[in-house]
């Protein structure tokens, strides 16, 4: 059984880490927060985007707490959910990651 202690520490530590990936974005044009960075066209919109929909199903299957927002089958994966897609505004993504 984990401890209070521990479940205090590792909450606070995913909140740190999500916080320090959107504060990747501060300052950033649209142009560099689209801009893929590897040849899977992995971005860093996309990986805030793919870091929230994985917390959002992980959570949501371990906890019984699914989330009220339409997510990919995990069957369904495929990589898409890398890169921000042009029909998804910046402030969509980031929206949805605070919701997660």
């Amino acid at each position: 059984m984990i401890d209070e202690f521990a479940k205090d520490n590792l909450h606070g530590r995913l909140r740190r880490d999500r916080e320090a990936l959107l504060w990747k974005l501060d300052g950033l044009s649209e142009y560099d927060a689209r801009r893929p960075l590897t040849a899977t066209g992995t971005n860093l919109l996309g990986l805030v985007k793919h870091m929230a929909t994985v917390e959002a199903r992980y959570f949501g299957e371990v906890f019984e707490r699914p989330s009220p927002e339409p997510l990919p089958r995990w069957q369904d994966y495929d990589g898409s959910d890398l890169w921000a897609t042009e029909d998804e505004t910046r402030d969509q993504i980031i929206g949805f990651c605070r919701r997660t």
